[in-house]
This record gives structure tokens, C-alpha cells and sequence, in this order.
């Protein structure tokens, strides 16, 4: 007769207790105001023309994750805000960010809880898919304002800002769990 071997027939989550150092403490506000407006200027720091087009979205991409982790403090109206900001700046017909950074919100707001939960690959796609839609939009609204095409770097921009998502994550995120250690 073979030894009785355990199968453990519970496959659930762990019982264990979960270590306070994976916890994210909820992020302040100027550390919040300090990052968008970051993004915001490198966004608007010039570059040459041949440069201009491959630009990543830093602006976007910063304020799909503080939609995604902070939705408390950034949401769709700060979203609105950004792109009205975006629109003057950039010099372009007022409204073509606005909508599209309200619609980016919209999307990081309503899929947060899912989106937290994928493997990072899962998690760039998603936000690859979330700024080409940002992108297209831009893209429709600026062609109806009888505005110049972009060219194709425009829709190659997108996947390739959503390559820095990782390392927006372990910045942003290492700095909110750096401030929480540092207040014990």
C-alpha cells in the first residue's frame, strides 16, 4: 500500500496576514500635485522638430496612474483640467485633450480594480490600449477642426509610453512606501 500523501483540498487566498510593507499608504496631495505638473512640463519642454513627434505621453500616462491608484484625489475632472491645459499649450483647438484625458480618466476609473490585479504585461497592453484610444481621438477631433495630419509616429507613441508604465509604477510607488516607513 503506498503512505498516504496530503492533498490540501484549500486553494484559496492565503489565511496568512498581509505584510503592512506591501500596503500602500494613500499618497498625498502635493506629492500628487508635484507629479502632474512633472509630467506637465516635460511634456512642454521643447525638442527639436525631428524629436517633437516620438515624444512619450508623460502627462497621460501619469494621470492614468493616479487615476488608477489615488482615484480619490484624481479623477475625471482633473483629467479635464490637464487636457484644457494640454489644449493651451500645445496651441491646438480648445477641447481636443480635454476630451480625450476625460475619456482616459473614465477608462483608468472603470477598470481599476481589474487592472490592479494583472501581470504587468496584462497591464501595459491595457495602458497601450488606453492611450492609442486617447491618441485617436486627439487624432478625429484635430482632422474635423481641419487640422494637419501627424504623420505615423503619432500612433507609434502610445505602445511606446506604455513601455515606461513599469517604471512608473516602481517610481511613484517606491516613493509612497518610502514616506510611509518614513512616518513610523
Amino acid at each position: 500500500m503506498k503512505p498516504d500523501t496530503a492533498v490540501p483540498r484549500f486553494s484559496g487566498p492565503s489565511l496568512e496576514p498581509i505584510n503592512p510593507k506591501l500596503l500602500l499608504p494613500p499618497p498625498r496631495l502635493w506629492f500628487i500635485t508635484v507629479t502632474l505638473l512633472a509630467a506637465l512640463l516635460i511634456d512642454l519642454f521643447p525638442l527639436s522638430d525631428a524629436l517633437m513627434p516620438w515624444r512619450p505621453e508623460f502627462v497621460a500616462l501619469t494621470l492614468l496612474y493616479w487615476c488608477t491608484w489615488a482615484p480619490r484625489f484624481v479623477g475625471i475632472s482633473i483629467g479635464f483640467l490637464l487636457g484644457l491645459v494640454m489644449d493651451v499649450a500645445n496651441g491646438s483647438a480648445l477641447g481636443q485633450h480635454a476630451f480625450a484625458y476625460t475619456l482616459l480618466a473614465f477608462g483608468a476609473d472603470y477598470f481599476r480594480r481589474r487592472v490592479v490585479s494583472f501581470p504587468m504585461w496584462q497591464q501595459m497592453t491595457f495602458v497601450a490600449v488606453l492611450l492609442e484610444l486617447c491618441a485617436i481621438v486627439v487624432f478625429l477631433m484635430r482632422m474635423m477642426s481641419g487640422g494637419a495630419s501627424p504623420g505615423a509616429p503619432y500612433f507609434i507613441v502610445p505602445p511606446m509610453t506604455a513601455l515606461l508604465w513599469p517604471l512608473m509604477l516602481v517610481l511613484l510607488q517606491r516613493q509612497q512606501q518610502r514616506a510611509a516607513l518614513s512616518e513610523r
